[in-house]
């Protein structure tokens, strides 16, 4: 009997190619967009799960600032581990993190790394990492001492036993000469789900030999701190004592330590944690919610697309139906004949699915970045069986019951009601009309958001502006002024400046102490930027009252600030006000002498924070402003060559790195676009498929239509004004929908676009063209018979 009912599956899809090729294609299809869109939400998912003690470590994050400027921080002061380990049980160890990217020197070649992390002992211990050479116990107990990850040992020390070796770095090196950091051990490659990264494990001692009092500053909020607490402890419980924690710290210190702090679960920082200074772009949950809704978008998409073809085919198997009934087969066994046939070309589209992830997982690797993710022929042929297995019995089940259910005399006759079936088509179709709607007005609002934040006035200006990293160089260092007489005497530059940042990703920060007229003490946090005497005028900044720093400014050893206007706001001053008020900033004693015009540090996703500047002579980065990008670029690489021939010409145009801080939004934007485009074209093949098949029952109509005197315009009216009606209805559901989620998503952005009225009625006219279009080219054919050879059987 299976082997019976497989014959008949294999020959009716044969007989009816069309439908069985739509049906493949859009099920395939969907089945492969799926496994995508899954693999990519387990590895999402997956991240930090992997340590042993996930979840009893927690970071320690704080909430900075005052009344309305408060914001949210990932980042901490030095001493606030050691201070927890001290006065609370519950902690059984901590690990404090800083980030750094260094430059290297192994003989006469120089490299440039990123995450270079200096950090305590227990590190290895907290994260369950296990060394291939070395011991963890003593390897970055002492300054200057570090470990390498696999990739680095061979990057560095290839066919050597790197042990007790050394490289040079340019951090935490006084003199700005590098420093001959020892090779204590050997570790592997850090696993790539993780909300951290480290290509090279340094001593934290290293900054307190480098510069004494590091780590005892709480002015200096730039260090990820992570707890273990004991398996009896809970977290709600300790962060109740973080009050007395600060009331402590704040006696003992004599500092005015404002920060609400609080923990985060290690295992929820990726997909949860969207704080300022961040060790690397997370996830969001968000997006997981909006990818998995697609990915069930594009499953319910094919599985309408089958029940809607298949409910349209039911009348030309009436009489077999009939037939079957009067020999003797029970409604089980029709609706096992249907259901295997179902199967049947499930299982054909799961084998096309699984060679379309094969062909197109490389383009899934460049599109998310997710290397790392292995599709092995094992799991892959699972989860395909696990998804489109279901989901066949699913949507054939629908058209299988239908037939089961028709009366032998009326199959026979051809007499079936189709009202029923022509109202599941309607209601399916519309519920295709609705989803495709609202995937529609996400790729429009998606679309204009991404742009808007990459327009929007960031409060100075950005083009043509060249930015080079020193990388501890004392080489450029001390040929800074030569090189910047040379570059301005070119008419291709501007201006040039030094600076301590690059100002698009944020910025460190510390406390600001002001006593106002009552005699009170008043703290804000405040972002810095340590600056050369031309950086506000090569950006382009606007000086809202007082003046630029110059080389007049400093006098007396008192230090000189310029601030923004958020900054003035949070002390409770006008920008003119602001002008010659007495500030401690960092420890350094000083006095505003300009307010400049808000400006974006970070990405569109936090608000402007306060933010104070000063002059400092040691810098990190070069920022070079141009009149042409291509001409400036030349220009500098000769003057370059010139006076640093054996420096790395480390550059980036400024428009670049707002583009890279901005990269997880692009991925996400271009993910998005791919998987909805995808979607709709599987909800308009199956669309295709029912028009084709509406409009081939119904060519005797259009034949007898013609011969009465109706034109093609009017036949077409006639075809249309059902789907037409549909899209109608479609888009009063949709349409509230789509309003719901897009604004929702929206509120993510503190500086955002809006969902508008064209966003619907664009998505609404794209819907009736391409339904117009593909009735229109499904028509052309019965339009042009003659109706003579439609109607001679009559």
């Amino acid at each position: 009997m299976l082997r019976n009912y497989i014959k008949i599956a294999v020959r009716n899809l044969i007989r009816r190619k069309s439908y069985s090729i739509l049906n493949i294609i859009g099920l395939s299809t969907g089945l492969a967009c799926v496994i995508f869109i899954m693999n990519w939400v387990i590895d999402e998912t997956s991240f930090d799960q992997h340590f042993p003690k996930a979840d009893l470590v927690y970071r320690v994050v704080s909430e900075a600032g005052a009344g309305a400027d408060r914001w949210h921080q990932a980042v901490t002061s030095m001493p606030l581990g050691p201070e927890m380990k001290e006065l609370f049980p519950e902690v059984e160890s901590y690990v404090r993190v800083d980030k750094n990217n260094a430059m290297m020197v192994k003989g006469d070649k120089r490299f440039v790394e990123e995450n270079l992390i200096m950090t305590d002992p227990a590190f290895f211990e907290m994260f369950d990492i296990n060394f291939i050479e070395g011991n963890a116990q003593t390897a970055i107990t002492n300054p200057y001492q570090l470990v390498l990850t696999e990739s680095m040992a061979e990057k560095y020390f290839k066919g050597e036993d790197p042990i007790g070796k050394t490289l040079k770095i340019f951090a935490y090196d006084p003199d700005g000469r590098g420093v001959d950091y020892e090779i204590t051990g050997i570790i592997p490659d850090p696993v790539p789900s993780s909300h951290f990264t480290y290509h090279m494990v340094a001593s934290i001692s290293t900054m307190e030999a480098a510069f004494p009092g590091s780590l005892s500053n709480w002015d200096n909020n730039s260090y990820f701190t992570y707890v273990q607490l004991v398996p009896q402890s809970t977290a709600s419980g300790l962060e109740e004592k973080f009050p007395l924690m600060i009331e402590h710290i704040n006696k003992s210190e004599d500092i005015n330590l404002n920060n609400r702090f609080y923990l985060q679960p290690l295992a929820s920082i990726y997909l949860h944690s969207d704080l300022l200074y961040e060790f690397k772009a997370n996830g969001s949950v968000e997006y997981i919610w909006i990818f998995s809704s697609i990915g069930i978008f594009i499953l319910l998409l094919a599985g309408i697309n089958y029940v809607n073809l298949s409910t349209s085919v039911a009348l030309e198997r009436s009489k077999e139906t009939g037939v079957r009934k009067v020999m003797g087969a029970y409604p089980s066994n029709l609706i096992s004949q249907h259901l295997i046939e179902t199967l049947v070309l499930a299982l054909f589209s799961i084998i096309i699915a699984g060679l379309l992830v094969e062909l197109f997982k490389t383009s899934f690797y460049n599109l998310t970045e997710k290397h790392h993710i292995e599709f092995n022929r094992f799991t892959l042929v699972v989860q395909l069986l696990a998804i489109g297995v279901p989901i066949g019995i699913l949507a054939g089940f629908i058209p299988a019951f239908s037939l089961a259910r028709l009366r032998a005399v009326n199959a026979l006759k051809g007499t079936i009601d189709q009202n029923s079936k022509s109202g599941l088509r309607a209601i399916l179709v519309t519920l295709q009309f609705t989803v495709t709607l609202i995937i529609l007005v996400g790729l429009l609002v998606v679309h204009q958001q991404l742009n808007y934040v990459q327009s929007k006035d960031l409060g100075y200006d950005r083009s043509n502006v060249l930015t080079i990293k020193v990388n501890g160089d004392e080489e450029i260092k001390k040929g800074f002024e030569a090189f910047k007489t040379d570059l301005i005497s070119n008419t291709a530059i501007i201006n040039v400046a030094k600076a301590g940042s690059i100002i698009t990703s944020g910025l460190g920060n510390s406390n600001g102490h002001i006593t106002n007229s009552n005699g009170d003490r008043h703290v804000v946090k405040m972002n810095r930027l340590a600056v050369g005497y031309d950086y506000i005028s090569t950006y382009g900044m606007e000086l809202l009252a007082g003046n630029d720093f110059d080389r007049q400014t400093n006098i007396d050893s008192i230090q000189a600030f310029i601030i923004n206007e958020t900054a003035a706001v949070s002390f409770g001053w006008t920008a003119e006000e602001a002008i010659g008020q007495q500030l401690r900033y960092a420890g350094m004693p000083g006095v505003i002498v300009g307010v400049v015009k808000d400006f974006h540090f970070n990405s569109l996703h936090h608000a402007i924070e306060p933010v104070c500047m000063y002059v400092r002579e040691n810098f990190s980065r070069i920022v070079i402003k141009g009149r042409d990008s291509q001409e400036l670029l030349a220009t500098v690489t000769g003057e370059w060559k010139k006076h640093f021939p054996s420096a790395i010409f480390d550059y980036q145009f400024q428009d670049q790195a707002l583009f890279d801080s901005y990269r997880s939004d692009q991925r996400f934007g271009t993910i998005f676009n791919v998987f909805s485009v995808l979607s709709m074209l599987i909800a308009f093949l199956g669309l295709f498929g029912l028009v084709g098949y509406t409009v081939t029952k119904r060519a005797k109509e259009i034949g007898i239509r013609k011969v009465l005197g109706a034109t093609s315009i009017q036949v077409l009216y006639v075809l249309s004004t059902n789907f037409i009606q549909i899209i109608g209805v479609a888009s009063l559901i949709g349409i509230p929908f789509a309003w719901y989620m897009m604004n929702n998503w929206l509120n993510e952005f503190p500086y955002r676009t809006h969902v508008q009225l064209w966003h619907f009625v664009v998505a609404t006219g794209i819907l009736l063209i391409i339904a117009t279009f593909i009735i229109i080219a499904q028509a052309i054919k019965p339009l042009q018979t003659n109706p003579v050879d439609t109607l001679k059987e009559e």
